[in-house]
């Protein structure tokens, strides 16, 4: 049977190697909402997306930013790195005799890395940078992106339509939880998470379009600017760089 380490190990895995693949991979994180265990847009900000050589040739950047955006990159994935030691810690070697990480405490955690992340990568670029960014941010997460405040106020949303989006978050998180259920139960083994999660985030994505109307998908298309020429190469880098932090865990 699955023991509980190795699934959580695999979940936050999933969270990291996710973040730069936006919504057209479809992979992304705990792939939940606001409510998630894991919520895939908490680090899918800037400064996840300013780790991608192809942002960075899209905005321009100088070498002087290039170079301190590493050293972030770098100070950000060596916490990371800790944090998944830690989890090892918690459950013992192979997940026996340790108490079961706090996911709760995990989260928290990851939020303010990525918020730490976020602001410090924002203060070296400039303004006219900041708002390519935004654009690139937008395509980079499709649909999922209606799901985040900001964007449904600059869309103009409803009280209804706050609710819908709502209900499918809700939706979204009980299907995920339910797959680690199964996990945990050892019903699926863990290496089927992932495609479960997949299609899942597949249907949340056709859905949350649907809240949309017509004149709100218009402008929704309008604000992700001018299409980001997104570099394979580039996803295949992050997946590689991002998932050295996920065996590091134990994964």
């Amino acid at each position: 049977m699955t023991n509980f380490k190795s699934i959580a190990c695999a979940a936050l895995a999933l969270c990291v190697v996710a973040l730069p693949l936006g919504a057209e991979a479809q992979g992304r994180g705990g792939g939940q909402g606001r409510g998630g265990m894991m919520g895939g847009n908490m680090m899918q900000g800037p400064g996840m997306l300013l780790a991608r050589k192809d942002v960075h040739k899209d905005l321009k950047l100088s070498t002087d930013q290039t170079t301190k955006l590493e050293a972030l990159q770098k100070e950000y994935r060596d916490k990371l790195m800790a944090m998944f030691e830690g989890m090892r810690g918690q459950g013992g070697q192979g997940g026996q005799g340790g108490e079961r990480p706090d996911f709760t405490t995990i989260q928290k955690d990851m939020e303010k890395m990525s918020t730490d992340l976020n602001e410090k990568s924002l203060a070296l670029i400039d303004d006219a940078q900041k708002a390519r960014l935004g654009q690139i941010e937008l395509q980079m997460k499709g649909n999922r992106a209606i799901m985040e405040e900001k964007t449904q106020k600059e869309l103009g949303f409803s009280t209804a339509q706050r609710r819908q989006v709502e209900d499918l978050e809700k939706a979204m998180n009980d299907a995920n939880q339910a797959i680690f259920a199964r996990a945990q139960n050892g019903e699926i083994d863990r290496t089927e998470i992932r495609p479960l999660m997949e299609e899942n985030n597949r249907i949340l994505d056709g859905e949350l379009v649907k809240v949309l109307n017509g004149e709100q998908k218009t402008k929704f298309e309008s604000m992700k600017g001018p299409k980001f020429e997104r570099d394979p190469k580039v996803d295949e880098e992050m997946r590689n760089m991002m998932g050295r932090g996920g065996r590091g865990g134990g994964n």
